[in-house]
């Protein structure tokens, strides 16, 4: 596979799990399949699979739908390190970096907006914990807001 990626001169190259598993000589293992498949496609070298694509200079990109890989060359990806790109990602753990990398594959967008929109979407749910709990929906009390106030009023 790495010799086969190192040659192609292509920016990027689309195989099948078929033509994946020809070019290897052996069918690929159930996790690749499996509902663990983003983690045994994921572009990491603690995966010794991923060791192939990424010493002939490429990354995974998995198109789960179609049970293909879209092999692209460093350098020609949307998530390229871009210095926006660096500051977002600082300081994050490889696994957060990996997910907002997926995300951004998968939406077809910039890390730094894969970013702002997981930032977003758990602001929202924030708020809307926020708002259910002094609604008295909270999951954590079954009191309602206006009673617990009472209750610290006349605890004066």
């Amino acid at each position: 596979m790495q010799s086969f990626l190192t040659a192609n001169p292509q920016p990027s190259v689309v195989l099948s799990y078929q033509e994946i598993e020809e070019l290897i000589g052996r069918r690929l293992p159930n996790t690749a399949y499996g509902s663990a498949k983003r983690q045994w496609w994921a572009n990491t070298e603690t995966h010794s699979q991923a060791l192939a694509w990424l010493r002939a200079g490429r990354r995974a990109k998995l198109d789960v739908e179609r049970d293909r890989v879209t092999f692209i060359r460093d350098g020609d990806s949307r998530t390229i390190r871009t210095p926006a790109a660096e500051s977002v990602l600082a300081g994050f753990e490889p696994a957060a970096e990996r997910m907002l990398q997926d995300v951004a594959e998968e939406t077809g967008t910039s890390v730094e907006l894969a970013a702002a929109e997981l930032l977003n979407q758990m602001a929202r749910r924030r708020r809307q914990a926020t708002l259910d709990w002094f609604a008295g929906k909270s999951a954590f009390s079954e009191v309602s807001s206006a009673e617990l106030v009472r209750e610290d009023r006349d605890a004066r």
